[in-house]
């Protein structure tokens, strides 16, 4: 029985080791792009029950051409997750923008040379779709296939320390997506091409080792329970609702170009707050209320195109303090 292969990018990453769990269990094989010859051991061993459902090719650079021509022979469905997480350099263009805008283009340019490639799915952020300084002001009204173009200046006084980091990223998803539009603008791929826009994502990590690897979003959650006020909005989504997410989409009939907003509604950070120092009394929670609105998000579209029902943010909050819970217990006991 043939089993449709699905290469994926960022297959090391906490969204994309989710992603690839869930597309094995839904029967597909998968090829994943690693950078370093040394990654393979680690993947097959996180999925070492379907290890013979998956295959490792080595691409050092996703961005130089050709970079694809190898990857994508014989296979149906691609996952382009890879892209620069703030914090990977401080050029604006070499480590942000270039990267993640000649990547993107050059997986869909390769894949129009392989007619049995059927739907390339572009994992992009809800920040693609807000202006610039949203993540500063905290508070936007999103809705996905607008079409609107977001102006970036890559030449404006990017400020120090984390936040510039992550403007830098924004400018990079912004520019990224803005040229996904503009290849399908300008060519008629016999492909469909469908982007997925997560919020803030939330969730247990497959990757997370120890409770000093905590990061990215997970870690702002994790440091907003120790502050008065939360470092992020409450508009979130479950990784796993993302994972799910992408195979969704493969067994759906979605017109290409399609953008979908993966967000759960918004949550309360007050009723978080409730929540987490009635159910882990001993953490020390020290959020206190009121906290201002956050994000306001489209949330329908992936819910009556896709049949998404999303994990609870209860189920959210859960998963990622039981986890450093564990991982603290761990450490302690060795």
């Amino acid at each position: 029985m043939y089993q449709s292969l699905v290469f994926v990018t960022g297959s090391t990453g906490f969204i994309g080791s989710q992603v690839v769990a869930a597309t094995l269990r839904a029967g597909y094989r998968v090829r994943l792009s690693i950078r370093k010859p040394e990654q393979e051991a680690a993947l097959k061993a996180r999925y070492a029950e379907l290890s013979d459902k998956i295959e490792i090719c080595i691409i050092p650079d996703l961005s130089r051409p050709g970079a694809f021509d190898d990857a994508l022979v014989g296979v149906d469905y691609v996952f382009h997750i890879a892209s620069p997480m703030p914090g990977k350099g401080t050029d604006i263009k070499r480590d942000y923008v270039d990267p993640a805008v000649q990547a993107t283009t050059s997986i869909l340019q390769a894949a129009l040379t392989f007619k049995q490639v059927k739907k390339v799915v572009i994992v992009s952020s809800i920040l693609a779709l807000a202006p610039l300084n949203a993540i500063i002001t905290n508070s936007v009204d999103v809705k996905e296939n607008t079409g609107q173009v977001i102006p970036v200046d890559l030449s404006m006084d990017f400020p120090e320390g984390f936040v510039g980091e992550v403007l830098k990223y924004s400018a990079s998803k912004i520019l990224a997506h803005q040229a996904t539009r503009d290849f399908l603008a300008a060519n008629s791929p016999h492909y469909s091409v469908i982007t997925l826009h997560p919020v803030f994502v939330l969730g247990d990590s497959m990757i997370q080792q120890t409770a000093s690897e905590l990061d990215s979003i997970n870690g702002l959650f994790w440091k907003s329970l120790f502050t008065e006020k939360p470092q992020l909005s409450s508009t979130w989504v479950h990784v796993r609702d993302v994972a799910d997410a992408h195979v969704k989409v493969l067994e759906t009939d979605v017109k290409s170009g399609t953008e979908f907003i993966l967000s759960r509604p918004a949550t309360s950070w007050e009723e978080v707050a409730s929540f987490v120092k009635s159910k882990y009394p001993a953490l020390g929670c020290q959020l206190q209320p009121p906290f201002e609105s956050g994000w306001t998000v489209e949330t329908t579209g992936a819910e009556q195109n896709l049949g998404i029902k999303w994990r609870s943010e209860w189920e959210i909050v859960e998963d990622v303090v039981n986890q450093q819970l564990a991982l603290q217990a761990k450490a302690s006991s060795l």
